[in-house]
């Protein structure tokens, strides 16, 4: 119930009792008139019986100002101790699954028209055995019924608290599974109408103290802990349009400037604040062609503070050198480990006491909000999210519009990924959504796997990541420095190595030069600045300062592909990445018939060096070419041609697959568990398995393991999930379904993986 209408209800009743009631002034903002935001909780006992975390966000949203909020649903608010708008769809012992199965949400949506959900949900699909890929099909039939309900549908989904029920052993695990698959399900599926934004309520939360019975809640500390990681995404889903940036501001995965240039972070990190009369390190640093010097600050608590007129005096010897300054507060490392480091929420008000100094340096300045501002300890990082989003709302309340950079948690490294999983809830409580997020990479990012995942997790994301420091060695392992710098040119990511001089001794071996003289490099100084994707091959100057904006340069030329797995309809192609002066974008596929003659045309497009070409007819030759693609839209010259002939089609493929479909309930029901096995020698990168229904039979979906689709004929095709599409040489993957029939079931007759007739056994 929304409190505006029990406010017009009231002044009803007065004016009926003859009382005088005020009529809103003539002037009343048109925000004033508007409609509540309408807000449904969605789930199950955790968010219905009594879910008091709801009737906590409430109270937090009224206290905080956000007073045109409707919580609705079809079940009334249960008593939390105070009164409270408590309507929801907080039904106990739901599934996900079941509300998908029964059909239930549409009626829901209906009768609520919600414009914003909560959804926490999978908490009794887990304690039911259900996989974690059934429960997503389940999330995206319910989005698919939000966006019909809603076009402007914004989710706000959860990955659920932990489980350590006393009757369900595997179920923490189960819901680890679930969790990790989460923000990978909702970057995929969001869009700029209908936005998914991911609230992580696993981390830091502890089954023995924060529940009840290792499932719910409790009142002390569990509800509480629900209530502020929903209040940040909530407060973000109800703000209205951002307003523009000003100077430096992130379009989607790149940071720009002000004129739309693109801009790469190229530069090294200066201590500024323990060697304050080194001045001269600028203009040294942009010798060996550094675009952007990370300065280190303090803000009091540990160092410094670094005062007014010394920041005036860092902006200028940055702009007199021609470069980008990062300015960061050095105090917050390590939060939670670090005796006497400083909160982000001292980091913030630091910034505010030198705010004069930085307004109207937008487009030279970028405020780091804090150094690894937490340590490793998980309960205290989980409020990472919480906690930066508090600090850029303060700054913003200020009047800074500059681009703000956040460093993740567990000393800068997010090694449990809490800044990866929660950066687009941040970056929504950003009002100008005009935030960076910086990593840094030490001994955690010692393989190039390691450091393309966390990559491409932000790509796949569009969200803009540098990498704010790393190093060639450090005393907890040795970080892959290649690979960190190679990626980050491919991908037009900035870097800033850790630094230019002054280390103390236990870690001297990252100064770039010795003794502050830059004449003296040390052998990674040598690396770093003039090393292979190092400073002085990559650094583009910033075009305020005079620098060239247009980027002209094409990509180099991809390698001729290799193909693999054809099959009688689709064929694998992949090649060498092309490199850029900026970064490549993705790649072109094209395809012409036959093995000479024919015009190519474009079949498709893709951001990796791998694309698996579809629907192709059997016994037939065709021939390929691809071409990169950069930011500015500059393509290279087309690859050397590759030619691929399908398979005849018939016969028995290089697959083979076990199906069987034990009968439930008397009959009339089924579980068909199938598995595929790749019985050839080359990898099959995506899949469709097809097979026909000839009794009658019908698939329930969702299914797991694969998307199922049935036709009216009873043909059914199972086609690969993200996580499962790549079938090495032998290996195996599983999927299934519920099924119904009458009279009798048989299994079907045959199987085709890709048009190739599979073995059955």
């Amino acid at each position: 119930m929304t409190w505006r209408l029990f406010r017009a209800v009231m002044a009803g009743l007065l004016l009926a009792a003859g009382m005088a009631v005020a009529s809103a002034p003539a002037d009343a903002s048109p925000a004033d008139a508007a409609a509540p935001a309408r807000i449904m909780a969605l789930g199950d006992s955790i968010t219905g019986s009594p879910g008091c975390w709801r009737a906590l966000l409430w109270k937090h949203l009224q206290d905080s100002g956000h007073t045109d909020v409707d919580f609705v649903g079809s079940l009334p608010a249960q008593g939390c101790g105070f009164a409270h708008d408590g309507e929801n769809e907080g039904h106990g012992g739901i599934l996900a699954t079941g509300i998908v199965r029964d059909n239930r949400l549409p009626g829901w949506l209906s009768a609520a028209r919600p414009d914003i959900v909560l959804m926490h949900l999978g908490t009794n699909d887990v304690w039911s055995a259900v996989p974690a890929q059934a429960i997503l099909n389940a999330y995206t039939t319910m989005l698919d019924q939000m966006r019909a309900s809603n076009p402007a549908m914004k989710l706000i989904v959860a990955r659920i608290i932990p489980m350590n029920p006393a009757t369900c052993s595997a179920c923490g695990q189960r819901v680890v599974e679930l969790n990790d698959a989460i923000p990978g399900w909702a970057r995929a599926r969001s869009t700029a109408a209908s936005p998914i934004t991911v609230v992580d309520q696993w981390t830091g939360f502890d089954t023995a103290a924060d529940t009840t019975d290792g499932v719910h809640p409790n009142s002390s500390t569990g509800i509480q802990k629900m209530e502020s990681r929903w209040y940040p995404a909530v407060v973000a889903a109800l703000r209205p349009d951002s307003p523009a940036a000003v100077g430096l501001h992130v379009e989607g995965t790149r940071v720009v400037e002000a004129n739309g240039a693109a801009f790469v972070m190229r530069g090294v990190n200066h201590a500024h604040v323990w060697y304050p009369n080194q001045t001269g390190s600028f203009a040294n640093m942009k010798s060996f062609g550094a675009n952007t010097v990370r300065v280190v600050l303090g803000s009091g608590q540990r160092w410094g503070p670094s005062s007014s007129a010394n920041v005036r005096n860092v902006i200028s010897l940055c702009k007199q050198s021609r470069q980008i300054c990062v300015l960061e507060v050095h105090d917050t490392t390590g939060y939670g480990d670090q005796s006497g480091a400083a909160t982000l929420d001292q980091a913030a008000s630091y910034w505010l006491s030198v705010a004069d100094e930085l307004k109207g340096q937008e487009n030279h300045v970028v405020i780091n909000l804090g150094n690894e501002p937490f340590g490793n300890d998980q309960q205290v990082s989980a409020t990472w999210t919480s906690a930066t989003s508090k600090a850029i709302t303060r700054l913003r309340e200020a009047g800074l519009r500059h681009l703000l950079m956040a460093d993740a948690p567990m000393w800068g490294q997010d090694w449990q990924n809490i800044m990866r999983d929660n950066a687009a809830a941040v970056l929504n409580a950003d009002p100008q959504r005009n935030t960076v997020f910086s990593v840094h990479m030490y001994g955690v990012y010692d393989t190039a796997a390691e450091i393309t995942a966390y990559f491409d997790a932000f790509q796949a994301a569009n969200l803009s990541l540098v990498v704010g420091e790393f190093g060639h060695n450090h005393s907890d392992g040795d970080p892959d420095e290649n690979t960190i710098m190679a990626q980050a040119q491919a991908r037009g990511l900035g870097y800033l190595g850790w630094s230019w001089s002054g280390n103390s001794s236990e870690v001297g071996y990252l100064d770039l030069v010795d003794s502050f003289d830059p004449a003296r490099l040390t052998p990674w100084g040598e690396r770093f600045l003039n090393g292979p994707n190092g400073v002085r091959q990559t650094s583009k100057e910033a075009t305020i300062y005079g620098g060239s904006g247009t980027d002209t340069q094409p990509p180099s030329t991809p390698d001729t592909p290799a193909v693999s797995a054809v099959t009688a309809t689709s064929a694998t192609l992949t090649w060498t990445a092309s490199t850029d002066n900026v970064g490549v974008t993705g790649y072109d596929v094209f395809r012409a018939p036959g093995a000479s003659g024919g015009t190519f045309g474009l079949v498709g497009s893709t951001g990796t060096t791998t694309y698996t070409d579809t629907g192709l007819t059997a016994s037939t030759t065709y021939r390929y070419q691809v071409r990169a693609r950069d930011a500015a839209g500059n393509v290279s010259a087309h690859s050397g041609v590759v030619t691929a002939t399908t398979g005849a089609g018939g016969g028995t493929g290089p697959c083979k697959v076990t199906y069987s479909a034990p009968i439930w309930g008397g009959g009339g029901g089924f579980t068909a568990s199938v598995t595929i096995t790749n019985t050839g020698t080359s990898p099959v990168n995506g899949w469709t398995l097809a097979f026909t229904y000839t009794r009658g039979q019908r698939v329930t979906l969702p299914g797991w393991g694969a998307t199922f689709v049935q036709s009216d004929s009873g043909a059914v095709t199972a086609t690969n999930l993200s996580w499962n599409g790549t079938l090495a040489s032998n290996a195996s993957t599983s999927i299934g379904f519920n099924g119904t029939y009458n009279g009798s079931n048989p299994a079907p007759a045959s199987f085709t993986l890709n048009g190739s007739t599979c073995a059955v056994g």
